[in-house]
């Protein structure tokens, strides 16, 4: 396993070993081996460039779940394409060498987002317009990941939207960083429809994908509900105590703002993220709805966890 550290790793790896797994998750700092070992998981110290660590890592593995990825959606392609895209590459090439059976890929399904309202977007639907790096680097990773398939060595991809839960390092703190700096504005009042993929359900679909017969396609997932943006956030920001006060910006002053905003960041190379940019606001200032019927069809993919037990299984410590 590699990103055995992050988010859904640390949900997978007790995940796995409950179900009777034995679990090697790749670890590049001492941080992320201790990490990884209190989980359960043998440690594997190297990073995604250690072409020995990884392959004694896969010695007498049957499965890789790929879950290390870069989700700086303010970076460009450029600056994410090595630990995205040629990390994966080199996976891959060490993974067929191993004769590993099952290639299990952690995609992202912002890679059909295309700044316009998405209703209900199956697998078959292509953006004309991928502009952020993440995106265009998660995409061209999981090309390479679906084009290894074969009958020797099935590679697959999981695409969950907003993942979220008990935990999350991303979304959750950035959001209540930019409530206490005054900065958080719902986009068109926030009434825009999407949906999110509870980390729970995600690890779940992962091992679904691992155990099932078809290969060579990426599947969308989702918690099974369509989701109001602002309401959502006000209940997962309201499990920490956080309240959200309703300011609004129209989504053309929001993108006129974004544009200004990446400019002087990226000209003064200031650090961090701007409080508007473009990848932002195409990812949750419009509306964005996948379809998951194909995975619940061909993997078995189910809801495990609801958006209400995932809230209440939330509480004021992160």
């Amino acid at each position: 396993m590699t990103g055995g550290s992050g988010f859904v790793g640390k949900n997978l790896i007790p995940l796995l070993i409950q179900k009777g797994y034995s679990v090697n998750a790749l670890a590049r700092s001492k941080k992320a081996i201790e990490q990884v070992e209190k989980l359960g998981a043998t440690a594997v110290n190297g990073d995604m460039n250690d072409v020995v660590a990884i392959a004694w890592g896969m010695e007498n593995c049957d499965t890789i779940f790929h879950l290390a990825a870069s989700t700086d959606t303010f970076a460009t392609a450029d600056e994410l394409y090595d630990l995205n895209v040629l990390a994966t590459s080199l996976l891959l090439k060490a993974a067929k060498k191993a004769d590993i059976k099952n290639f299990v890929y952690l995609g992202a399904a912002s890679v059909v987002i295309n700044g316009k309202p998405l209703k209900n977007a199956d697998e078959n639907f292509v953006s004309d317009n991928l502009l952020d790096g993440y995106s265009r680097t998660k995409l061209e990773a999981e090309n390479l990941v679906l084009a290894e398939n074969s009958k020797k060595f099935k590679t697959i991809s999981v695409r969950p939207p907003l993942i979220w839960g008990k935990g999350d390092p991303h979304v959750l703190p950035a959001i209540i960083d930019a409530v206490a700096k005054g900065q958080l504005k719902f986009i068109n009042g926030g009434v825009q429809k999407f949906v999110t993929c509870h980390v729970t359900n995600v690890c779940e679909a992962l091992i679904l994908a691992e155990l099932s017969e078809p290969g060579g396609k990426p599947y969308f997932i989702t918690d099974g509900e369509v989701l109001i943006f602002k309401d959502f956030i006000k209940r997962y920001l309201g499990t920490q105590g956080v309240s959200v006060p309703d300011h609004s910006v129209p989504i053309g002053l929001a993108r006129f703002f974004a544009a200004i905003m990446e400019f002087v960041w990226r000209t003064f190379r200031l650090k961090g993220h701007p409080p508007f940019y473009k990848a932002m606001i195409n990812t949750l200032g419009v509306e964005f709805v996948t379809n998951d019927l194909n995975a619940r069809r061909d993997i078995g993919y189910r809801t495990f966890v609801s958006v209400d037990e995932g809230l209440s299984l939330m509480n004021v410590q992160l």
